[in-house]
């Protein structure tokens, strides 16, 4: 795997420092059993199906209380929860894998959402393939981040060296947006809710290398965005409000994948993304397959590997695909 550039290795590094010290004698084990704080990214579909589970009251069938936290960031979801501050989090496998790696005792759990993302050139610059990224700009969120892990996994994967490619980090869609329209970069790394949002602004898109679409692989097979966590010491204190968290997730994503619930699942999107209900429409019909219940020991090492760049780093039971059952 491609190194970090070095602000971004000391911001992991001080990650997991800030993790080791909130973890001590905590372990996330608060609450009364009934009532979860959650902790989930800001306005991201990726964690939809925590947002579908409270709209629809699959947890409150279970008897649950749950409160989202947001957080900004990967990083602030993991020292959040190692730290007590909630105790459930959505996280992605590049934040929670290597706090595994330093020894941090969190188990993972359901649902799982596939790896979403996708390479956006304007159709202005006329890039509509991998192999012409070689000496282009090509924007991140940051440097050494899961996006730019991928840019240079399908960028390897197609014969272009990815040391031929400056990365610019330009972060979120809200500001990779202003970077596209003034040419600081030539392309972005984003995902399917970026791109509908950018286009929803007006911006003439080709997207390419799209993991969902089977544009990246082993990754596209694999590869997962988001899953969820709790410490071993709450789930140990907590067995059945973790399972119950785990049957209204389930909830969730059945309700998700059901065809039937388009018009309900346009109007979440929109709501949540801040999105118009055709540009929410053609997001539901992208993404509202690729979540699933379950994963393998042969996936795992996938995005073991792809977070770590060692497929045995992290073992495949720190994975409780029985949760809820």
């Amino acid at each position: 795997m491609y190194k970090a550039s070095k602000p971004a290795a000391v911001g992991l590094g001080f990650a997991l420092v800030l993790l080791t010290g909130c973890g001590q004698g905590n372990s996330g084990d608060q609450g009364d059993g009934s009532k979860i704080v959650l902790g989930n990214y800001l306005h991201n579909s990726i964690a939809w199906p925590s947002t579908i589970a409270i709209e629809q009251g699959f947890f409150k069938k279970e008897g649950l209380d749950v409160k989202p936290l947001a957080a900004k960031s990967g990083p602030e979801l993991a020292a959040q929860l190692i730290g007590g501050s909630t105790q459930i989090a959505a996280v992605s496998p590049d934040n929670i894998i290597p706090a595994i790696q330093q020894k941090q005792p969190v188990t993972l759990l359901p649902p799982y959402g596939r790896l979403d993302m996708v390479l956006l050139a304007p159709k202005s610059g006329h890039i509509t393939n991998v192999k012409q990224l070689a000496g282009k700009r090509v924007g991140v969120v940051s440097r050494g981040s899961a996006v730019e892990k991928y840019a240079q996994e399908v960028l390897k994967a197609n014969g272009v060296d990815p040391g031929s490619v400056t990365f610019v980090a330009v972060g979120g869609a809200v500001t990779q947006e202003p970077a596209l329209r003034n040419n600081t970069v030539d392309a972005v790394v984003g995902s399917s809710s970026t791109y509908f949002t950018l286009a929803s602004h007006g911006l003439d898109l080709v997207p390419f290398s799209d993991a969902l679409a089977g544009g990246a692989g082993d990754l596209s097979r694999d590869g997962l965005q988001v899953l969820w966590a709790t410490t071993k010491g709450y789930k140990a204190k907590h067995p059945g409000t973790v399972g119950k968290f785990c049957r209204a997730m389930d909830s969730a994503v059945k309700w998700i994948n059901d065809d039937a619930n388009k018009a309900a699942g346009v109007k979440s999107l929109s709501k949540l993304l801040g999105l118009r209900a055709d540009a929410a429409g053609r997001l539901w019909d992208k993404v509202h397959q690729s979540y699933i219940t379950s994963t393998d020991a042969a996936a795992w090492k996938t995005n073991v590997k792809f977070s770590t760049g060692k497929p045995d780093a992290v073992p495949f039971d720190v994975i409780d695909n029985s949760c809820g059952q």
